[in-house]
């Protein structure tokens, strides 16, 4: 069996392109969130290929994804600490049929315009008959207000 080989955090940053100092940053992010690395006598952390993937994909989907670096180490710790593993997760386009693919897409999109349409018909609907209850008040308001109206000669009473 072949010994495990570890990695220095500038090992990592050169494989990444970053600086060692944005590794030791993403290790306290994930040892914060429960993700352990082995340490040496000194006391330095030390990595290993699966740290090299959970370090890759911090960076990656940091970037991509949109999500916080605080986000994605805690997907990935909690990842570590369930004994899974981050895996590519890109398919080969081979291994999926793009017409249909793209054909149920657009019967997706149908249907959510269809209801898209039915959502505003409704909503015209409800409006046409708020304003028409709102009309009726003020017409209702009017002739209270005309009857409760005193009339020039009873000005006196």
């Amino acid at each position: 069996m072949k010994p495990e080989t570890y990695l220095s955090s500038q090992d990592i940053a050169n494989k990444l392109n970053v600086s060692s100092v944005t590794i030791r940053k993403y290790a306290a992010m994930l040892e914060k969130n429960g993700y352990n690395f082995a340490r040496d006598t000194k006391g330095w952390r030390q990595y290993n290929e699966s740290d090299l993937s959970a370090m890759e994909y911090i960076y990656t989907h940091s970037k991509l994804s949109g999500k916080s670096l605080e986000e994605v180490a805690k997907l990935v710790a909690t990842l570590y600490r369930s004994n899974l593993s981050i895996s590519d997760t890109a398919t080969p386009l081979q291994d999926v049929n793009v017409a249909d693919l793209i054909q149920r897409q657009e019967e997706f999109n149908r249907a959510i315009l269809k209801r898209l349409e039915q959502f505003e018909e409704q909503q015209k609907k409800r409006d046409e008959n708020l304003m028409l209850a709102l009309k009726e008040s003020i017409e209702a308001k009017k002739m209270i207000a005309a009857a409760q109206q005193k009339k020039w000669w009873q000005f006196w009473k």
